[in-house]
Order: structure tokens, then sequence, then C-alpha cells
């Protein structure tokens, strides 16, 4: 199966997936793209002989006099870069801590073949009149009739997602691999990492007294812990899956060996 991989920085998951020994046997990275000229992962690449293809996103706007901030004019930007990785023949696209927001044309090019990670749980919803409601277990027919019934979205959505969970009261954090979709980090979920754990007492202690630096310090150094222990391996999961054809995705259902999975997808125990 040939992947290629997008990243705005470092690209933590597309060098886990590099460093896989599934790397070359159950998949192959055939191209990387950057948004960022200055982005870190671009020496990794280098060094390891990936190609990569460097379109910077606000200069491209620039030079057409498009508005980096409208959604609708990226369309010619996604555009460009279908041009750019034509001839790699990719089967997946990994976004890998790529800070864009994915929009047509490569939305429906790549329909349900675009796995990004989220360095939070997705299978947590609220809305207008719910606070919180884990349906993780349910079945996704089950969660897309709540969804329209009660108005729900996905809870800890964004970069912030860590922070938002644990002063929430959330007991863990997980990564989410889901299929990147036009609606923001609404895609079906893949695969859902291990646990890593919050010290509830010392959150709850932090927030009594409205000591929030080290909070936000502590949530940073847990998503950078999560980088490795559960970003790469949930994604190189999706992408194993993926390489052995055990999983298609029909509407906001996955299938596992042609049985559907819950909505938290595929569980990485540990």
């Amino acid at each position: 199966m040939r992947v290629g991989f997008f990243f705005s920085g470092g690209a933590s998951s597309l060098k886990a997936a590099y460093q896989s020994e599934l790397h070359g046997k159950k998949y192959h990275i055939v191209f990387t793209l950057t948004d960022k000229p200055q982005a870190s992962g671009i020496k990794f690449c280098q060094k390891v002989g990936l190609p990569v293809i460097v379109l910077d996103y606000k200069k491209f706007c620039q030079e057409r006099n498009l508005n980096y901030r409208n959604l609708k004019d990226r369309f010619f930007y996604f555009e460009e870069v279908l041009k750019r990785i034509a001839d790699f023949k990719a089967d997946i696209i990994g976004l890998s801590g790529f800070m864009l927001i994915v929009t047509e044309p490569l939305l429906s090019t790549y329909k349900n073949h675009i796995f990004n990670i989220h360095p939070f749980r997705l299978d947590i919803l609220s809305g207008p009149k719910v606070e919180r409601l884990d349906v993780g277990n349910l079945m996704p027919e089950e969660v897309e009739k709540l969804v329209k019934m009660n108005k729900l979205q996905r809870k800890y959505k964004g970069e912030d997602a860590v922070y938002d969970g644990m002063i929430s009261g959330e007991p863990y954090a997980q990564s989410t691999l889901h299929i990147a979709t036009a609606l923001f980090d609404e895609g079906p979920i893949i695969v859902m990492s291990k646990k890593i754990y919050f010290d509830q007492q010392w959150v709850k202690r932090c927030l009594k007294m409205r000591n929030f630096r080290p909070l936000r310090a502590k949530a940073d150094s847990i998503q950078e812990q999560m980088k490795w222990e559960c970003d790469g391996p949930a994604f190189i999961k999706g992408l194993e899956l993926a390489a052995e054809s055990r999983i298609i995705v029909k509407n906001s259902t996955v299938f596992l060996d042609g049985t559907p999975l819950p909505y938290k997808g595929f569980q990485i125990e540990g």
C-alpha cells in the first residue's frame, strides 16, 4: 500500500510510521508534503530519503491574491496539491500534525482515504442540553440518531483538546485516528490508542487554587508523550489494517473484516 504524509511541524506520526517494522512490508511511504517551509519534519524526510514537496500555503495565497483564512479559497491550494502528488499514486493520505483544514477537491479525490490523528478522545459528545455523553460503545447508526435528536457534536476538538479534557475532569486521554471529512474532527473513527491517565486529584487542587500555568504545562507534556506512545501506534495500526484490506468505510461506519465496529473503532489495549 502506498502512503503519502502531510505535515506542518515535526511530523511525529510520519516518523513513527517510517520507523515501524511494517514500513516496507505492509506499506510504503512514497512522498511527504508540507505547507510550511520551516517545518522541522523536512530535515527528517531529507535524512531518510523521502521525497518532500514544500508548498508554502501563505505564499501560494499571496501570489494569487487569495485570502488564506477563507476555506473556499483553499480549493485552489488543494487543487495544486493534487497536481503535485498525482504521480506518486498514493492509496492513503496521512495527516501528521497538518495544521490546515483539508477541503475540496482533495476530500472527494481521496474520500475515506485521508487518515488524521487527534490527541484526545473523539467518542465523547456534547450539545445544548447534553454536557457529556460517552458513545464509544454504541454503534454508529445509534450515535447518528442521538446527534440529530440532540444537536450533538464531538466535545474535545481542536488543538487544546488534551488541556480541555484534563480540566473538564476526564480521567484519561487517548489519541484518535479518524477519517478526515468536510466536518472538522467529525469523521468516522478507525483506531483509538491506549490510555494515558491524568492525576485527577492534582488537577482538582490546581483548579481550586486557580493555578492554571502548571495545568497547561502538564497538558503540553502529556501531549508530547502521546505523540510517541499513542499517536504513532494508532496511526501504524490504522495503516496496517488498511494495507491488509481489513477495514472499509461505509457512510459513518467502519467495518473490520466485514463486521461493523462500534463508534470508537478499533481499540488498542494497554
